[in-house]
């Protein structure tokens, strides 16, 4: 990455303002070209929409979750149950939840809810009746701000009730529904033998659900050729960027690293993935250094860019053709002190053979806020890169 500062452009990237912190789904559309102040409708409905637990024009409401730790008694809320939840213990568990929570006396409504890796989930409610995203997250950590999610400061560490946001009956039954769902899915998961079992070997139980980031409406995009002339597609992680795809008009791929497969081995593969695939834009998320910041552990942050560094970027420039731009940045950063996203601009890295080079001699932060790329916001990025390679 380094080398090919030397040889590129570089510029400090606001991904969507001063003060909200981008996920993944917003940052990815931020790069994209999509403004998330005029477009952005919340993570859970593109969550759900990507999983396929939501359709365009569905009455529901997909939110994420976190299998969550909680000790009533000793005052302490683990909010990503220490991050060992095990793929297969987590199946174990989503099925328990799928036969254990009942809205029988409620024909109307439809859960639907999927692991999704370590402490990470989705639920979705759909119903007759009319939903609504504009209820308060029971996790503590972040605040519901519009369709944004906001880490708060500081918090008592204890699950809060979902309220609704507004004074509207679909708001009101939507906060019943969740309500009634952690209640019912704390039962199952404290009574779960694989929840014993972890409590057996000195691990912590994830004995709740922590909900936030609802979402109701999915955002109505352009698609991606209508406003670039250009094909998408995007090697991803998570299933908000697959609703993406689907709205955007993008092919999809998961590109989620399996537990068995060792990182050469892996990225190898994603590295003849994304040099095969025949889309004029090709986006490839990789997450590896993100967990090490969520967890406060530079180190390991540090190993993960580096193996990033040498087993995809390396390669992947290799394969590489004349006329390819490539474009390295960031959704959001997740600075380990912080141990959760912040809204610090990103540093984005271009280079192609008609792109004078700039002054800046490695990829970072520092060398970015003084390098020539000359564009400040991400949603502004591709239209500049046009405008950059036309006078080139």
């Amino acid at each position: 990455m380094d080398a090919l500062a030397r040889r590129g452009r570089q510029g400090l990237v606001t991904v969507i303002d001063d003060e909200i912190c981008p996920e993944t789904d917003s940052g990815t559309m931020a790069l994209l070209g999509y403004e998330p102040h005029r477009y952005y409708t919340g993570r859970g409905s593109l969550e759900a929409l990507g999983l396929g637990f939501m359709e365009v024009g569905d009455n529901g409401v997909g939110f994420r979750v976190n299998f969550a730790s909680y000790d009533a008694d000793k005052g302490r809320l683990d909010r990503r149950t220490a991050r060992d939840v095990s793929p297969q213990e987590q199946q174990l568990l989503v099925d328990e939840l799928r036969r254990g929570v009942t809205f029988a006396d409620d024909d109307s409504v439809e859960v639907s809810v999927m692991g999704f890796g370590r402490h990470r989930g989705i639920v979705c409610f759909r119903s007759d009746a009319p939903l609504s995203s504009n209820v308060s997250n029971t996790d503590p950590g972040f605040r519901k701000v519009g369709p944004f999610g906001i880490p708060n400061d500081s918090f008592e560490p204890a699950p809060l009730p979902c309220e609704p946001l507004d004074d509207s009956a679909a708001a009101a039954r939507t906060a019943r529904l969740v309500n009634r769902y952690v209640a019912q899915s704390q039962a199952v998961l404290s009574a779960s033998p694989v929840n014993a079992a972890r409590r057996a070997r000195g691990d912590l139980a994830a004995n709740i659900l922590l909900f936030r980031d609802a979402g109701h409406q999915v955002p109505d995009l352009p698609s991606f050729r209508q406003i670039t002339g250009r094909t998408l597609s995007l090697h991803g992680q998570v299933p908000a960027e697959h609703g993406l795809m689907k709205l955007v008009g993008g092919g999809f791929t998961d590109s989620r690293q399996p537990e068995d497969v060792d990182d050469a081995t892996y990225y190898q593969g994603l590295v003849g993935a994304a040099l095969a695939d025949p889309a004029d834009v090709v986006v490839v998320h990789i997450k590896a250094p993100d967990e090490p910041g969520h967890d406060n552990r530079p180190e390991a942050k540090v190993r993960a860019i580096e193996a990033v560094d040498r087993l995809f970027v390396a390669p992947l420039v290799e394969g590489l053709g004349d006329d390819d731009v490539l474009v390295l940045a960031s959704d959001h950063s997740t600075p380990c002190e912080m141990g959760i996203h912040s809204a610090d601009p990103v540093p984005v890295l271009v280079t192609h053979r008609r792109l004078e080079a700039d002054a800046t001699r490695r990829y970072s932060e520092r060398e970015a806020a003084a390098g020539g790329l000359g564009v400040g916001r991400a949603a502004e990025l591709l239209a500049h890169l046009d405008r950059l390679l036309e006078g080139a």
